[in-house]
């Protein structure tokens, strides 16, 4: 009899027993005691010299097994023959009914995923990785900072060449995730036909993952996808070629498999649990045997193969640690109790469930990358219920399904709420409701379904416990699937009204046409972009100078980046319109004594008080008149610039950015050839909001002009003394 718990006729078979569990008299080549791990018998070769193959024949156990037209025909050493062999492949599958629902299935998500990206666009940390990218050079250090934790060197890499070809093109960036997502659920479908057969069953898993709502928001968060996505295709591949290696021992399975896992370590930090993942699937469904004796099975048999995953993940976890003085404060650290709490409530207990089920249909609360899963008390409880049902389900047919809840429950607490944990649990404990934390789960659970409910191609005898109805058993399995499905696709399309991408995408296109024409005299100099663009805690980071000069041409670009003194003063509004900036209410003013002209010096030199914490915000703006050219040098703290004023007898301003911190700031000049009549020390801000070329816009302007007439544009009380700002990095 067999195991109980041993899925019967599996391609390798354990040397020590036989099929009735007797010790084996006798040795197959490659699995005799000198024979190297992992030189097994090719078992399609076997089965082949029996009289059987897998596209057809009989199954071990002698009964008839259906051809399987999604596997390719033996391999021709000619062209033309393997170009034979791939047609009539594409024209059996052309012809099937459950490939042609499948891939029915994948362009339909695709369709509806294309009208979420739609409403999507650049938000927070996309700016960022644009920002960074077109400010440095390919190198090592680039691909392996770490970016708020994330070692992710293929992530900065697309980065790079989106910054490079075509900086802030939704199109490109959204497009390459999106073939990516499409690719995952191509290998999801492959891998269930090749794990479970070609059998109508495997559709439902496929439908399931196809409009899973947790895979949505990281899809349409360019920053995030560029973790989650490519490493639910690493999952997939990783698992589809696991499987063709353990079945037929070929070396270049084995290889694809590493190349899955980094491909996977290559963009997302989860990916250093995938060689224990892919152990787990091997132990639990694809190596015969009771536990705990089948774990060592399983190394045994491989364990050249596993001693290389092992080591892969070693050498990530090592580098990531070498690479932590690159976080900034960002990366791993010691969790609080109370958010780690908090966190897997919401992630484990409310978001994850509502998800796997096609939850949550309405979406809350709101974030600028879009809502939140924080569903009500009824829809958590109505989506523990579906679940508990069908894991019920599973256990009362199938003896192994417990192996299924099991891997999925250590899957989500290992690799999905550990590194959260460690990576956000310090500060944010409101992740728990973001569902972009748990999206790989989406596939690993509706893997684990399957393994729960479906018996794998290498059982000569379905371990079940109970059989049900067959004709009761279908009804309430395309139900489920039907009903979970549809409430999925129905989420994936509300998500869509929680994106403000059209606010963004206006906001660039007006940068973008601002940026066209601009003045060659004049300084564009920086300020943070909008806070519902990007949040205030990045700090430098969401400066117009570091955000938004890759949209303009290379000239323009470097006055961005790196604005230099300047007889106007130009800045970013926060509608994306280039205007006229003044100094923002608060900054250090420095005027003349009542009754003179010009401020007073002492030998061409004046000192006055200032408080400065330093920053690229920072402009020392100076109103002169002057009959020729004449130069000024600009002390603060250890910071010390030297600028040209053109001669300017009618009255002029000059800007020149300074960024020192000190708390005072000394002007060395020329008395005898230079009158100031005010100096400002501060941040930036535009004259103007919204469109310059407006009625109410240029108006307003006339207005301040018509005001500032009487004191030459400054403000003060002819103290000469500095009055400190009170805003983020300016002069305070």
């Amino acid at each position: 009899m067999h195991d109980a718990d041993t899925p019967a006729g599996s391609p390798r078979t354990d040397p020590a027993e036989d099929p009735a569990g007797r010790p084996a008299e006798t040795t197959s080549p490659g699995t005799g005691p000198d024979s190297a791990p992992g030189s097994l018998p090719d078992p399609g070769r076997a089965q082949a010299e029996a009289g059987g193959g897998p596209a057809g024949g009989t199954a071990p156990n002698g009964t008839a097994e259906p051809a399987d037209p999604a596997e390719p025909e033996p391999r021709d050493t000619g062209r033309p023959g393997r170009a034979a062999a791939w047609a009539a492949l594409l024209n059996r599958g052309l012809r099937d009914p459950v490939v042609l629902v499948g891939a029915a299935l994948i362009l339909g998500s695709v369709a509806l995923k294309i009208h979420v990206l739609g409403a999507a666009y650049f938000i927070e940390d996309d700016f960022l990785f644009i920002g960074n990218a077109a400010a440095t050079d390919l190198t090592v250090d680039y691909l392996t900072d770490l970016h708020k934790g994330h070692l992710m060197p293929g992530a900065m890499l697309l980065a790079y060449i989106q910054a490079a070809i075509a900086p802030y093109s939704w199109a490109g960036a959204s497009g390459v995730m999106l073939a990516c997502q499409a690719g995952a659920a191509v290998a999801v479908f492959r891998l269930l036909w090749v794990v479970f057969g070609r059998r109508w069953a495997i559709v439902a898993p496929l439908a399931l993952y196809c409009f899973a709502p947790l895979t949505v928001p990281v899809l349409a968060w360019w920053s995030a996808a560029l973790n989650a996505v490519p490493f639910q295709l690493a999952i997939a591949l990783a698992l589809l070629w696991l499987v063709r290696y353990l079945r037929t021992g070929e070396v270049r399975y084995g290889w694809l498999t590493a190349g899955a896992v980094l491909l996977g370590m290559a963009f997302s930090v989860k990916a250093v649990f995938l060689p224990p993942l892919l152990f787990a699937f091997a132990a639990a469904f694809l190596v015969p045997g009771r536990l705990p004796r089948v774990l060592w099975r399983t190394a045994d048999r491989d364990l050249p193969f596993w001693v290389g995953m092992a080591l892969l993940s070693a050498g990530y976890g090592l580098v990531y640690l070498s690479r932590q003085d690159t976080a900034e404060g960002e990366g791993a650290g010691v969790p609080r109790a109370e958010a780690v709490a908090d966190m897997a409530r919401g992630l484990l207990g409310e978001t994850f469930p509502v998800g796997a089920v096609g939850g949550p249909g309405q979406w809350g609360p709101v974030t600028p990358a879009g809502g939140l899963l924080d569903p009500p008390a009824w829809a958590v409880a109505a989506a523990w219920a579906v679940l508990l049902l069908v894991a019920a389900a599973g256990l009362l047919t199938r003896r192994r399904a417990w192996r299924a809840w099991a891997l999925l429950a250590g899957y989500l607490v290992v690799v999905d709420l550990i590194p959260t944990a460690i990576a956000r649990g310090r500060y944010e404990s409101l992740v728990g409701y973001d569902p972009r934390y748990v999206a790989d789960a989406a596939l690993v659970f509706v893997l684990c379904l399957a393994f729960a409910f479906l018996p794998t191609r290498d059982e000569a005898e379905p371990v079940r416990r109970w059989v049900p109805p067959r004709r009761a058993a279908r009804a309430v399995a395309v139900a489920v699937t039907a009903a979970m499905t549809a409430a999925g696709a129905y989420s994936t399309h509300a998500f869509t009204d929680t994106l403000s991408g059209d606010r963004v995408r206006w906001y660039l296109d007006t940068v973008r046409q601002s940026v066209r024409d601009v003045p060659a005299q004049a300084g564009i100099y920086p300020r943070p972009v909008p806070e519902d663009i990007v949040l205030p805690w990045n700090g430098p980071r969401r400066l117009t100078s570091h955000l938004l000069s890759p949209l303009a041409e290379p000239g323009v670009a470097e006055r961005i980046r790196e604005p230099e003194a300047a007889n106007a003063a130009l800045v970013f509004n926060d509608a994306g319109y280039l205007v006229p900036g003044e100094p923002v209410e608060g900054s250090a003013f420095f005027g003349p004594p009542e009754d003179e002209e010009c401020v007073l010096t002492f030998g061409g030199q004046v000192m006055w008080p200032v408080e400065s914490l330093g920053g690229p915000t920072l402009v020392l703006s100076i109103a002169y008149t002057s009959e020729r050219a004449t130069e000024v040098g600009a002390v603060l703290g250890d910071r010390w610039e030297t600028t040209r004023l053109p001669a300017a007898p009618d009255g002029g301003v000059w800007y020149l950015p300074l960024d020192g911190a000190g708390d005072q700031l000394v002007l060395h000049t020329d008395e005898e050839e230079l009158c100031m009549r005010w100096v400002t020390f501060g941040e930036l801000q535009p004259v103007t909001e919204g469109d310059p070329w407006s009625e109410d816009a240029q108006e307003e302007a006339r207005q301040d002009e018509r005001d500032g007439e009487g004191d030459g544009g400054g403000r003060g009380d002819g103290s000469g003394e500095g009055r400190g700002g009170d805003g983020g990095e300016g002069g305070r």
